[in-house]
């Protein structure tokens, strides 16, 4: 798994903002799609440069190493990197399968837990995040860089906002810090018979709880987009002593009956109350929705920004 430009500046700004990286564990061993000069630019921009080896000693460590986040690391502070895999085929520090509970030694054990690609591949997701919530120390963070929309066949899933901010709660322990949503991975293409790979990249969101908005965040798009979370764990809980529900549907549970999708004016429930009287059903949900597109022409264009990044409820642009 390769860390690109967007997610090593995701994890740098996570540094800047006070994050520990002291005992450090990635999920997956992590090389980076980035060049050791465009590494030391990005670490001299975030006030991290030169690294403790020295600039000659940590550009030759990159260049002699597969393995580069585990020499970048050190310039985030760093004192050890260790990774997890459910295989020894990389190499990494401890083999073992997220789908099953991790050893209790290794429970509060680290600063930072980073996942650059791994959960998504887990069938066992609930299993998978607790097995990282439960690997961090108190005070300590978990930094995701996930797939969301149009990574349909790249793993098992692709995740929705929804899940994390129901997943990273008080009641088990954490909080999101922050949570970031762009268009970003990898295209690829061949030139004269020679395949190779180009960079898909666009402006980054912060995305919004859908508790606090009080409606579903939602995202149509035509690029692969890429889901950037820091959570922090204030607590150690025992995790998920109620699963976790979508906020939408709690409130109307609570309240012991169904609330209104369209969020339906008074005017517009009369309409919708005297159609359903005087027409059939096929007419109304069938014929009329035809019937009015000469007079809604744009219908199509606004519901697809109402459900894209230029929706400001749900996604508000970060300066780059």
């Amino acid at each position: 798994m390769g860390l690109a430009f967007n997610a090593t500046k995701f994890i740098l700004q996570a540094r800047q903002a006070g994050v520990c990286f002291d005992e450090t564990l990635t999920l997956g061993r992590q090389y980076m799609l980035l060049s050791p000069e465009r590494m030391a630019t990005m670490l001299d921009k975030f006030d991290l440069w030169p690294p403790p080896e020295g600039e000659s000693g940590f550009l030759a460590a990159l260049r002699g190493t597969r393995w580069r986040f585990d020499v970048f690391a050190r310039a985030l502070g760093a004192k050890t990197v260790s990774s997890m895999d459910a295989s020894t085929f990389e190499g990494a520090t401890y083999v073992h399968d997220l789908n099953h509970p991790v050893p209790s030694e290794l429970e509060g054990r680290f600063d930072v837990v980073i996942d650059g690609g791994t959960l998504e591949h887990v069938f066992n997701f609930p299993a998978a995040i607790a097995n990282c919530m439960k690997m961090l120390k108190p005070g300590g963070h978990l930094i995701l860089l996930t797939v969301a929309n149009n990574n349909c066949g790249h793993g098992f899933y692709q995740y929705s906002p929804e899940l994390f901010y129901r997943v990273f709660t008080r009641e088990n322990g954490f909080e999101v810090i922050r949570m970031v949503a762009l268009e970003d991975g990898l295209g690829r293409s061949s030139l004269l018979g020679v395949k190779y790979e180009f960079f898909l990249s666009g402006p980054w969101f912060e995305v919004q709880n859908p508790a606090e908005v009080q409606d579903r965040v939602n995202l149509l798009n035509y690029k692969p987009v890429s889901l950037f979370v820091l959570a922090k764990k204030n607590s150690r809980e025992v995790l998920f002593k109620m699963p976790p529900q979508q906020s939408d549907y709690v409130p109307q549970w609570q309240a012991g009956k169904a609330g209104d999708p369209f969020g339906q004016s008074k005017v517009g429930q009369k309409v919708i109350a005297w159609l359903r009287r005087h027409v059939s059903e096929q007419f109304y949900r069938e014929w009329l929705p035809r019937l009015a597109l000469p007079f809604d022409p744009f219908r199509l264009w606004r519901f697809r920004c109402s459900q894209s990044f230029a929706n400001r409820k749900s996604y508000r642009r970060l300066k780059s």
